[in-house]
């Protein structure tokens, strides 16, 4: 399905759609809808910042695991950092406002989405390829070097940050305990790694 939203095009595949529905439907935990929540709120803060820095993207593309955002030009590294920053931070903004209510309401729904909201700002902040963090990395070695140099040193702090997770993941699994999540995003950031190098 495809629409335009203030003169950007905005594709939703449908398996992203399925996939959430299929997420909605089957969700024991009650977690789907404040992670779906905080992730609007994350990349909302993209683009906010994206308006800021006048780099009005050119279409979003909603696909199963990703949001991809198409610039028509891209921003200066001042701006690439800003545009990177400003997801988490919207994450942590809404979580310290939630916090507060929670202090003052004690709602247990409230503290589950608060937190939520700052696990995706400091997942999203690891300095790995791929997400917000390794962009502010990867810009700020720049400065100082090239670009493909400092894609190749987000590429390998990516690669050993995976090891150290599937590893980590295995700990969990030979203490007698299974997290599937950690070996998903351990993964994920290792085909982030190799696919980005």
């Amino acid at each position: 399905m495809k629409l335009r939203l203030f003169g950007t095009e905005v594709y939703i595949s449908f398996l992203f759609a399925a996939l959430i529905a299929f997420m909605l439907a089957t969700d024991r935990t009650g977690l789907i809808i404040p992670t779906i929540f905080a992730c609007a709120v994350h990349e909302g803060g993209h683009l906010f910042a994206m308006w800021i820095c006048e780099c009005q993207p050119k279409s979003i593309r909603l696909i199963p695991a990703s949001v991809q955002i198409v610039r028509g030009f891209s921003a200066k590294p001042q701006g690439e950092i800003t545009i990177a920053l400003l997801g988490p931070a919207a994450n942590i903004a809404v979580f310290l406002c939630l916090l507060l209510n929670y202090f003052l309401f004690q709602s247990e729904n409230v503290l589950i989405f608060a937190l939520t909201n700052l696990i995706i700002a400091v997942f999203n902040l690891l300095p790995v390829t791929g997400l917000d963090g390794g962009t502010v990395l990867k810009n700020l070695i720049a400065r100082k070097t090239d670009i493909y140099t400092a894609e190749r040193k987000v590429s390998i702090i990516t690669l050993v940050l995976s090891a150290a997770m599937f590893f980590a993941g295995v700990y969990i699994l030979i203490s007698g305990k299974f997290n599937i999540s950690v070996f998903i995003m351990a993964i994920y950031l290792l085909i982030s790694g190799l696919v980005r190098r």
